[in-house]
């Protein structure tokens, strides 16, 4: 096992949480598997997180050196995004259930510059939404400063990374 009872997590999808419980369960008839019992307080949820599976991204929070280095990450230019709205998000989702918070910061920089040329609409807008929203509660946790305060200053970074691209001609 990797996490403990009260070990803090971030999920990438739904935000940061506490293990409250590790414990035996069977979701699919007949299998039952270990999972993490893991409390979402902003939303009021709980997660179970299969505990033999590393690729749904639950990971530890990011340390502050780590955010020093996503301001960097969230002023740098983004890289461009496929086009075809199902490969894009396939693409990100697997970048973040397999990165760190670094991860995060370039997915929601690359998805605030693509809004930019190409509207977010539809499924692509909500996972924005979310991922940025993740982004700032976990932000927030680690420097100890209000939501509010953490999604200013992310907001005030892809500001200025947005300037430093380009617009294209029509």
């Amino acid at each position: 096992m990797i996490f403990d009872i009260g070990d803090r997590v971030v999920h990438p999808q739904h935000g940061v949480g506490m293990v409250i419980n590790v414990g035996e369960r069977e979701f699919e008839s007949g299998e039952r598997r270990r999972y993490y019992e893991v409390a979402i307080p902003n939303s009021g949820s709980i997660l179970w997180v299969p505990v033999d599976a590393p690729a749904v991204g639950l990971r530890r929070p990011a340390t502050r050196s780590e955010i020093n280095n996503c301001r960097k990450v969230l002023v740098s230019p983004p890289a461009p995004l496929a086009d075809d709205v199902r490969t894009r998000q396939a693409s990100l989702m697997e970048r973040l259930r397999r990165g760190p918070i670094r991860v995060q910061c370039e997915v929601v920089r690359d998805l605030y510059a693509f809004g930019e040329h190409k509207s977010l609409y539809g499924t692509m807008a909500g996972f924005f939404r979310q991922t940025q929203n993740v982004l700032c509660e976990e932000w927030a946790f680690v420097e100890n400063v209000t939501l509010a305060e953490a999604a200013q200053e992310i907001s005030s970074l892809l500001e200025k990374s947005r300037r430093m691209v380009k617009k294209p001609k029509p």
